[in-house]
């Protein structure tokens, strides 16, 4: 059997994918700062926001404890745990790049003892200050260059994440399944290749972006919808042993059947974000 490391890259979203809600939403409403939020959300980019409210939340009386007694209570599917840990278990190489944040995403998979899983995480980093409030800092910082990509938000591009943990020269044989939901993973989903995969959420801006065949970009991915933790479970536990043969490689998902109301949208021709 052909080893799986060097076969398969699987990337995960983070908020309404791994986990099935937005976790920086979630932790602001149930410290009850929801209102503030919302009023501040069209003064302050997303992760200067979230910086803003873990600041309010710190002068409001609001611990850190606190938090991190609301981040295990954020849904996480036990249909998602085992396609975690059964598709780690094959030996695929997981990593998470999230708009998120460092603490919440590394308090949430040790929750759920998910740690050891994941190759990494490329997230906004998180930090606790001197007085004990709990920081979030782009992941692109601010007093770097722009990182150039139209398409992503100013603190950062996964596109250029997925370019790195993928290599330069590209390793013959590698194939990429990204599942994401949102707007931010639109970049990265551009720049796969034939033989890869997008799991893109059903409802969500992601798949939106994908169906606009007009805006000119093109890519040669599979893009697959899914709508549950089930749906992800039976996409990767159910079609990635059968890939091991040398004639799987490009179809491993395709004959699925999808059980919800979206389809499965096979070779949709999207656009390179850099050309």
């Amino acid at each position: 059997m052909t080893s799986l490391a060097a076969k398969f890259l699987v990337i995960f979203d983070f908020d309404w994918t791994l986990i099935d809600d937005n976790s920086d939403t979630y932790v602001v409403e149930q410290l009850g700062a929801g209102d503030l939020m919302l009023s501040l959300r069209k003064e302050l980019p997303w992760t200067q926001l979230m910086d803003r409210m873990m600041h309010e939340l710190h002068l409001r009386g609001r611990t850190l404890p606190e938090i991190d007694a609301c981040l295990p209570r954020i849904p996480l599917h036990k249909a998602m745990d085992r396609a975690i840990r059964g598709t780690a278990a094959l030996g695929c190489s997981l990593h998470i790049v999230s708009d998120a944040n460092s603490h919440f995403i590394a308090t949430i998979l040790a929750a759920h003892d998910l740690t050891d899983c994941f190759s990494s995480v490329h997230t906004n980093p998180a930090e606790i200050d001197s007085s004990g409030a709990l920081r979030v800092f782009p992941f692109h910082s601010l007093g770097l260059p722009p990182h150039g990509c139209p398409l992503c938000p100013p603190n950062m591009c996964k596109g250029l994440i997925l370019d790195k943990l993928v290599g330069d020269p590209r390793p013959d044989g590698l194939h990429v399944i990204y599942l994401g939901v949102g707007g931010g993973d639109y970049c990265p989903s551009l720049r796969l290749r034939r033989g890869d995969h997008v799991l893109a959420r059903a409802g969500f801006p992601l798949l939106k972006r994908l169906q606009n065949v007009e805006s000119g970009y093109k890519s040669e991915a599979t893009v697959h919808v899914w709508d549950s933790a089930e749906d992800v479970e039976r996409l990767l536990l159910g079609r990635i042993p059968a890939a091991t043969g040398e004639n799987r490689d490009n179809d491993f998902l395709s004959e699925l059947p999808y059980t919800g109301q979206s389809i499965i949208l096979d070779e949709l021709q999207i656009d390179n974000c850099n050309g």
